[in-house]
């Protein structure tokens, strides 16, 4: 399944823009730079940069969190390409919600014009490809193939529990993102 799975997720690889009929079925999904992109020591032109699961819609995770300039707290990928991008953009962070709540601080989100130069920049630099779940596999499942499709791509952007150990960057990640879970602290 796994070789299945890859395939599937390089052939459908492209620019957000590109795909017309994005699915709205689960599946796994990976983000890719594009062939001229560069992410500092995070990735080089085709690295595979996040691999995530869609419990219920391809379209509604990847085009409704990922690319929406508001939900960079329902999106780890957002979250961790901002930490990565903050200096380059002058991101201020924020609690999700404006609370001291542990969640919300850790769901962090960035000021209005900084999630509109952060989705600009996914838009530049980004493609994505994906596989289709059309067999109503159990959620464990995915999950478990998903988990796969991490270790054998090893994505720069992961921070997966089950997988953070084969990521090389992930402590360099996790300091970014304390970074900015500090700042969504102090900006309470």
């Amino acid at each position: 399944m796994l070789d299945a799975i890859i395939k599937s997720i390089k052939g459908t690889a492209k620019d957000i823009n590109e795909h017309i009929d994005y699915p709205i079925c689960p599946g796994i999904y990976a983000f890719m730079l594009k062939e001229n992109s560069h992410l500092n020591e995070f990735g080089t032109p085709n690295r595979v940069l996040y691999v995530g699961i869609a419990k219920d819609s391809l379209k509604k995770r990847d085009l409704g969190n990922h690319f929406n300039n508001k939900s960079t707290g329902r999106s780890t990928l957002r979250r961790s390409l901002g930490a990565i991008l903050k200096k380059e953009f002058n991101l201020t962070a924020f609690s999700r919600n404006g609370t001291n709540s542990k969640k919300e601080i850790l769901n962090y989100k960035f000021n209005s014009e900084g999630e509109k130069l952060l989705t600009e920049w996914m838009n530049e630099n980004l493609i994505v490809g994906y596989w289709k779940d059309e067999q109503s596999i159990a959620y464990s499942k995915l999950r478990d193939f998903e988990e796969d499709v991490i270790k054998f791509l090893k994505p720069t952007l992961d921070l997966d529990a089950r997988t953070k150990k084969y990521n090389t960057l992930a402590n360099k990640l996790d300091l970014l993102r304390e970074i900015c879970r500090e700042q969504a602290i102090a900006n309470i």
